[in-house]
């Protein structure tokens, strides 16, 4: 029999609202009431209340609530008992409404207080049951390989940028202990990929030919300017030019060859090479030209090569006067000086220890 000053605390109806409409368990109920779980299950034979299935009782029901004005769906998470929109619960088929009994909020609570403990579980389930899941996914995805793709698929095309994004912040933020572990990773499997990175090679030998050129097309001026400043940095000369100068200088000449007709095959080119020791790379050193008058003058003086014969066939002698005006006023010399500082540079050039970033100029200015 159940105790009687229980049984006058707690009528009927009420002990219904806690077990069948609050989900409480009947232990947690005599604890409400400071008695013995063996009394409420008394209470609940005396008022013939039914008693829930084992387990943890029947699926919370699916009820209409109104939220931003309109009735949606809804249900009562089994931890914290309130009634939550359907979306504040995680997905599971077998749940009621397809979604889990407790609510998001609840799970995250529960996993920061039991972290250690879930995670240590885990592990010790994944070493133990390792090659037995292993098989069974295999199984699975063989089993329905034709659907998981379809889904990878869909799956890949709608969330493409933003696991991107996602991938390369998690990159940046983790990128010494990445690096490291992919480096541990080939050492330890050398061979393997070795043998990976030659398949690779010789199967994307075509894709990445067409990036190459892509790539070029699309950098042509910085190749340009990177390739001249590795060439001007070992003759320790000036390397000053710019990308947006460079576009200057080319508009300059109307996008063309600044010695003849041609709009394409140019090469920049150094008024005073650089071979001398002198020069450099910068506004005032150099110009566009066609590659034929670029591989015929090479490192001869610009003033002694423009009188050989078959030059003469090959640069329109106009444009050369305008050139050469354009390079003296570039370097604020009149024409007869800028002659005189180029016939210095090939008389007095420079080699062996070099003065780092040197300046021509100066150095002819200096010795007049």
């Amino acid at each position: 029999m159940a105790n009687n000053k229980v049984q006058s605390k707690l009528s009927k109806e009420e002990l219904s609202e806690l077990y069948l409409v609050q989900y409480k368990s009947i232990r947690e109920i005599a604890k409400m009431f400071d008695c013995n779980h063996t009394t409420i299950g008394d209470l609940l034979k005396q008022y013939d209340i039914p008693s829930r299935p084992v387990g943890g009782g029947r699926k919370a029901q699916i009820v209409q609530i109104e939220h931003n004005g309109q009735m949606v769906e809804a249900k009562r998470c089994t931890v914290c008992n309130e009634v939550k929109l359907l979306e504040d619960f995680n997905v599971d088929r077998k749940g009621s409404g397809g979604r889990q009994p407790k609510c998001k909020e609840c799970r995250k609570r529960y996993y920061e207080n039991n972290h250690t403990y879930i995670n240590n579980k885990s592990m010790t389930n994944y070493y133990k049951n390792h090659e037995e899941n292993k098989l069974k996914r295999r199984l699975y995805y063989s089993k329905h390989k034709i659907r998981l793709r379809k889904q990878q698929r869909e799956y890949y095309l709608l969330n493409h940028e933003k696991n991107l994004l996602a991938n390369r912040r998690y990159y940046h933020a983790n990128k010494d202990t990445i690096v490291q572990s992919e480096r541990l990773r080939r050492m330890e499997n050398i061979e393997y990929y070795r043998e990976q990175d030659r398949k690779r090679y010789i199967k994307r030998k075509e894709q990445r030919s067409i990036y190459h050129q892509k790539y070029y097309e699309i950098n042509k001026d910085t190749i340009k300017l990177n390739s001249k400043k590795r060439k001007t940095s070992l003759r320790s000369l000036l390397f000053t030019l710019t990308e947006q100068q460079w576009n200057q200088i080319q508009s300059d000449f109307n996008y063309g060859c600044a010695l003849s007709e041609h709009h394409s095959d140019l090469n920049m080119e150094h008024f005073i090479p650089v071979s001398w020791g002198h020069g450099g790379t910068y506004v005032g050193n150099v110009y566009p030209v066609h590659w034929k008058i670029n591989r015929s003058k090479s490192d001869t003086n610009p003033f002694v090569w423009i009188g050989r014969n078959d030059v003469k066939e090959l640069v329109d002698m106009d444009k050369w006067h305008r050139l050469i005006s354009y390079l003296a006023g570039q370097n604020h010399l009149s024409i007869d000086e800028f002659k005189d500082f180029v016939n210095w540079c090939e008389n007095n050039k420079r080699g062996g220890e070099l003065e780092p970033n040197y300046s021509s100029l100066e150095g002819w200015r200096n010795n007049k």
